[in-house]
């Protein structure tokens, strides 16, 4: 029989009422301070975090990270439903790291949509605790440092069409991800004006003898960001 944080992940919801109904506490932590109630939300089973919630699960358990459950979603309908059940979108985990600002990397729609309730700018670029090395393989990661009106305004209104039943689970997470899209298009071609217009300015300066200065599109992008911690289901409940 699976343990709780197990029978979380894998959407049993009987197993989890049965294990509650035995005593087994909502927020109890496992061995690598992982708790039902991030299984829940890592593996987006909303009635089952609903139902750990309602039986005293709390919404902003930490782990040893300081990472709540809205750290590990990895969809739009997840988060939101963190948030709407009380989890604090303003939190911060030991290393002074957001939710919006953890998901940056891997997740860029879900940190936007965040961002739309923190009010946040630049989370890609904040992040103390990224180690890792740029590599020029890796997918440029859009740099909102200073986010439009426009572009806040577009992710409200998709939100606003979704809360209206007007678009899926699937077809919101499709939305936000081509806003994303599309503002990484725009700066990596920005980028890339820049970069030739430098190379330009130098060569002329230099008499012909180029010394390129110019940074990469996805150095301009930037490819900062908190790697997230593994949902291996061999370590849940250890």
């Amino acid at each position: 029989m699976s343990n709780i944080w197990l029978a979380a992940g894998e959407g049993a919801i009987d197993r989890v009422r049965e294990l509650l109904d035995q005593g087994t506490s909502p927020n109890a932590l496992d061995d690598n301070s992982y708790s039902p109630l991030h299984a829940a939300a890592s593996w987006g089973h909303s009635d089952i975090l609903r139902l750990l919630v309602e039986r005293g699960g709390d919404i902003n358990l930490a782990d040893s990270d300081g990472d709540t459950p809205l750290y590990v979603v990895e969809s739009v309908a997840m988060a939101k439903l963190v948030v709407e059940l009380g989890g604090d979108a303003k939190w911060r985990n030991e290393e002074g790291v957001s939710p919006a600002q953890a998901l940056q990397e891997e997740f860029p729609h879900i940190s936007l949509y965040l961002r739309t309730l923190t009010g946040e700018t630049g989370p890609s670029s904040s992040s103390p605790s990224s180690t890792t090395a740029p590599s020029s393989a890796a997918q440029p990661q859009p740099d909102l440092d200073a986010p439009t009106d426009a572009l806040m305004q577009s992710v409200r209104a998709i939100m606003e069409r979704a809360e209206r039943g007007e678009l899926s689970e699937a077809e919101t997470d499709a939305a936000l991800r081509e806003i994303v899209e599309q503002t990484v298009s725009g700066q990596v071609a920005a980028g890339r004006a820049i970069g030739e217009q430098m190379a330009i300015d130098e060569e002329g300066q230099d008499g012909g003898e180029a010394r390129t200065r110019a940074r990469t599109a996805d150095e301009m992008a930037g490819e900062q960001g908190k790697a997230k911690r593994t949902r291996d289901g061999d370590d849940i409940g250890r």
